[in-house]
């Protein structure tokens, strides 16, 4: 039933050549990729909106319609992920309204992407992971809004009716087996304490690994109707470590970390006290990203932003990693 299949992909600096010194000027030379923001921006625009227009329809009819408009989409998806930064920003900073399932369904189909690519997928496992991540929560349409909007504790009945929501899912899109596989496994944990089937290990399909975390790390990064506590990716990460760590595979937590512990766009303090974005990872040491330092120790900010390879020049570290993000909200 499962395919947890082991896969490794070298986790190299994975970086552009953004910093040839250890500090330089930007500003300087063409702005590139402004037609691919533009299109990416849209198309990430125009996938919420078809999942919005879909969350009051119900039945199996509707379901694997909204599956084939998706699917029209995923090329350009994937590109969009692969070529434009702002894309990601705007699905880890931005914000998501009360009913926000189609935001987060894109959200965790950008969040999957990503981590999957880590792992080294292909550009056709990478489209059938975001498509599984798209639907993973079809099953929510067939309940009340007001259950998965209520702001407090649940009742137990309508607790159950959450965590049935897999199982309807599974019904919706049976006719394409793997979605609906997925679907219903999005929610199954490594080490058996998951549901709605208490599956375990290699039963779990590896695309549900993935899918299942980037919920958690997107439930995590933004409001809910229960939690009004934004997390930062920092801390996110840091709480899905500390919390799931043995309930999803190796490989998996490694690259979710690779990918956003420290994802382009975060607000830093460096230890001189100035502030900073980060505008390049470095997966060989997350702790020590490229950043544009933007303003100085007391909040003044600079007429030229200075571009600092933490790596390159040791002199300088993060001592602040949760500071309010904003970036390429604008």
């Amino acid at each position: 039933m499962g395919r947890l299949n082991s896969r490794s992909a070298a986790l190299g600096r994975g970086r552009d050549s953004l910093a040839e010194s250890h500090i330089i000027n930007i500003g300087q030379g063409p702005r590139r990729g402004k037609k691919r923001t533009v299109k990416g921006e849209n198309l990430y625009n125009d996938l919420i909106e078809i999942l919005n227009k879909d969350s009051y329809k119900k039945g199996q009819k509707s379901a694997i319609e909204l599956t084939e408009k998706i699917k029209r989409h995923l090329p350009a998806f994937i590109t969009s992920i692969k070529m434009d930064r702002e894309i990601m920003k705007k699905v880890v900073f931005g914000e998501e309204p009360e009913l926000y399932l189609p935001y987060h369904g894109v959200n965790v189909a950008a969040l999957g992407v990503g981590v999957a690519q880590g792992m080294g997928y292909s550009d056709d496992e990478l489209q059938r992971v975001a498509l599984t991540a798209f639907m993973h929560d079809v099953g929510m349409k067939e309940l009340p809004s007001e259950i998965w909007t209520k702001k407090g504790g649940l009742t137990p009945a309508e607790r159950d009716a959450i965590r049935r929501h897999p199982l309807s899912g599974y019904e919706l899109l049976k006719p394409i087996e793997e979605v609906a596989e997925v679907v219903v496994q999005e929610h199954e944990r490594m080490d058996g304490t998951g549901y709605p089937h208490g599956l375990s290990g290699g039963e779990i399909h590896e695309f549900a690994y993935i899918v299942g975390i980037a919920d958690i790390y997107n439930s995590l990064t933004h409001i809910r109707p229960y939690r009004q506590k934004r997390y930062s990716s920092f801390e996110a990460i840091r709480e899905i470590v500390a919390k799931e760590k043995g309930r999803f595979p190796a490989s998996v937590l490694k690259f979710l970390i690779a990918s956003f512990l420290l994802p382009v766009g975060s607000r830093v303090e460096l230890n001189s006290g100035e502030k900073a974005e980060v505008v390049e990872g470095n997966r060989a040491s997350l702790m020590r990203p490229v950043v544009k330092i933007t303003h100085d120790k007391d909040g003044r900010e600079y007429d030229k932003p200075r571009i600092l390879d933490l790596d390159r020049n040791q002199r300088f570290f993060i001592v602040n990693y949760n500071l309010a993000s904003k970036a390429g909200l604008d």
